[in-house]
């Protein structure tokens, strides 16, 4: 473990180093990163390793008094690729993912699992009604938590599928109910919470004939009436046939309604061509209309990032990679600002990284840690993947 820093004042803008992670770590999934407490405090639990064979149980807290982090009471079960979701009354819910090496059947997790701020443990709560990983979560007006999409392996299945399945968490019965099924199965996609309280669910990816391809289609999910009701696809008003797909892309709802999209890759051919490499295109939904519509592109294509909506109502752009090359993480961020529909020139990171967790504080800083700072062919030993430690506080 490297030394804890120091933390930074509240006074400096930009970013700046705070206490390390009690052990490096890899969350391929933005919603299985930290999430933040109703005390302040931050939780990250779960993750992987550089190979993804391996899933952890682990959890700890980070005290911003402090600038450290401190090991919490570990997860029942190992997970990556899963949820963790702040529900209304401070607990955490951890919905889902992959358990041990994916090559062990089943691998995908049904089993779900709350976390007691107050007393630092993890207790069972009611299982899925099919396992997924690579799916969202989201905490819903009335304090109820909507799960949709990802992939399945549930038996009997021969091998993963990504689904088009939902279900309804309950905190107060700890049981899930069947929802609505979205009109498309996705997975790796992002899941955002819109003003009037639907939920839009935007591009990700499809296996199609054991390939996979990245989505151009999105929808909404009204919680009153139960429906999925879709939007125009993303790439409009160009022509669907040329629009372009994403995967990993990551979306934010704006201050006054609309959503903001960018970053990720293609996911697979479109029209017979392939790009192999991430996307720097942006682009802007508007709730009035159902439309997409293009806004400035992104200084640095991105994918495997991490995208918060500041205080100001600016956007903000974290790392990631270039998805052609999968080698090192960026270490830089660039801030969208809605107003002017512009981003900002890149700001620096106390290192690189991809794949890894970040959280907006109760005081409006930003905090990310762990991830990979190097990745595959790049690594030392010409394929492992380099984890780091780290943990960067980013004062506006």
């Amino acid at each position: 473990m490297t030394a804890q820093t120091e933390l930074p004042t509240t006074t400096t803008t930009g970013w700046a180093p705070t206490g390390d992670l009690p052990w490096p770590r890899q969350w391929d999934h933005p919603y299985e990163g930290p999430v933040l407490l109703h005390d302040g405090r931050v939780l990250a639990a779960g993750g992987g390793n550089n190979r993804g064979s391996q899933t952890f149980a682990d959890a700890a807290l980070y005290d911003l008094a402090t600038g450290q982090w401190t090991p919490t009471g570990p997860m029942l079960t190992s997970r990556r690729i899963h949820t963790l979701t702040t529900l209304a009354d401070g607990r955490v819910l951890a919905v889902g993912g992959g358990h041990g090496h994916p090559s062990v059947k089943p691998f995908i997790l049904a089993s779900a699992e709350i976390y007691d701020p107050a007393t630092g443990t993890w207790t069972e709560t009611g299982s899925l009604h099919q396992s997924r990983c690579l799916h969202s979560a989201t905490l819903l007006p009335d304090g109820r938590v909507l799960v949709a999409g990802g992939a399945t392996d549930q038996p009997p299945l021969p091998a993963q599928i990504v689904t088009t399945t939902a279900e309804i968490y309950d905190p107060a019965t700890g049981q899930w109910t069947p929802a609505a099924p979205m009109l498309h199965p996705r997975a790796s996609f992002s899941a955002v919470l819109l003003p009037d309280g639907h939920v839009m669910a935007v591009s990700g990816l499809v296996e199609t004939g054991g390939d996979l391809a990245g989505l151009t289609f999105c929808e909404t999910y009204d919680p009153t009436a139960g429906t999925w009701t879709p939007t125009d696809p993303i790439g409009t008003p160009v022509p669907l046939e040329t629009g372009t797909p994403r995967v990993n892309a990551q979306a934010v709802a704006l201050d006054d309604g609309a959503v903001l999209l960018t970053g990720g890759h293609q996911g697979g051919p479109v029209n017979w061509s392939y790009s192999p490499f991430s996307l720097s295109d942006t682009e802007r939904y508007d709730p009035a209309t159902r439309r997409w519509a293009p806004t400035a592109s992104m200084k640095v294509a991105r994918d495997e990032f991490r995208m918060i909506k500041l205080d100001s109502g600016k956007v903000i752009a974290i790392g990631g990679l270039e998805y052609g090359g999968y080698d090192t993480g960026y270490q830089n961020s660039e801030t969208y600002d809605p107003a002017t529909r512009t981003w900002a020139p890149p700001i620096g990171l106390s290192a690189g990284r991809a794949k890894f967790g970040a959280v907006k504080l109760a005081d409006g800083r930003v905090l990310i840690a762990g991830g990979a700072t190097v990745l595959g062919a790049a690594g030392p030993d010409g394929e492992n993947t380099v984890l780091i430690t780290s943990t960067d506080l980013f004062t506006p």
